[in-house]
């Protein structure tokens, strides 16, 4: 397990301000890649930042096992919609475990008869060596694929 030692470098955390380790920062910068990554549509880019081995669990959907899995589901959810766009209000590891990172954030939906849809939502990643082993999201995206 990773250690959080804080450095000299004074990486800031994008939350409060505060030193945290370089890990730290490089796994939240993992993280907002991907999502900016899902954003734009480039999901092989996206899986650059995953492990081969990914679990993915989505709201109440069971879990999903690989990164080639993680674009399908991506793909297929992506394609009932004219545009993502996430907003990243916090990203903080987990005091006692620093290998997993919560992310606080609105997601932006334009659904295809162009009503947009702003949600909250709550993602909780473990990374494993730079790279996400384990990816859950936590909101409810009904409204977003509600009947159009």
């Amino acid at each position: 397990m990773r250690q959080v030692v804080t450095t000299q470098s004074n990486t800031q955390s994008s939350t409060k301000g505060t030193a945290m380790s370089e890990d730290v920062a490089s796994d939240e910068q993992a993280i907002t890649t991907v999502l900016a990554a899902i954003d734009a549509g480039e999901l092989a880019l996206a899986t650059n930042y995953l492990r081969d081995d990914v679990t993915v669990l989505f709201g109440n959907f069971a879990p999903l096992t690989g990164a080639a899995t993680f674009t399908q589901l991506f793909q297929h959810f992506t394609s009932s919609l004219r545009a993502v766009r996430h907003e990243i209000h916090h990203i903080w590891p987990v005091a006692t475990d620093p290998d997993v990172l919560v992310a606080t954030m609105t997601a932006h939906y334009t659904r295809n008869d162009g009503e947009r849809v702003s949600l909250p939502c709550c993602n909780v990643f473990r990374m494993c060596g730079g790279l996400i082993a384990e990816y859950r999201v936590y909101m409810d995206i009904s409204p977003a694929m509600a009947a159009q």
